[in-house]
């Protein structure tokens, strides 16, 4: 359990600077959920180069929105699979 509190709370402090416009944490929260996001946008879209498309998609979203991310409310994989599923619908 302590390896995902760790990666939950490296993800939470990633989107903090992502929200301050950092790109190097940008790159960071890209490493480490691009394949989920991609596998999400892939079920859904079921074309390999549309599900492309809608993770490029997903991570303006991220660099535009995440101020609005609250830890308090949602883990922040669940808050990222939202945008990620809702983009892709």
């Amino acid at each position: 359990m302590g390896d995902v509190d760790t990666e939950r709370d490296r993800l939470i402090a990633a989107l903090a600077r992502v929200a301050q416009r950092d790109h190097s944490a940008l790159r960071q929260v890209y490493e480490m959920t691009s394949p989920k996001l991609f596998g999400i946008c892939l079920r859904i879209c079921a074309d390999r180069d549309a599900a492309e498309d809608v993770l490029q998609d997903v991570y303006i979203k991220i660099w535009n929105r995440a101020g609005r991310f609250d830890a308090g409310r949602a883990s922040p994989i669940t808050w990222l699979c939202t945008i990620a599923r809702n983009s892709a619908i």
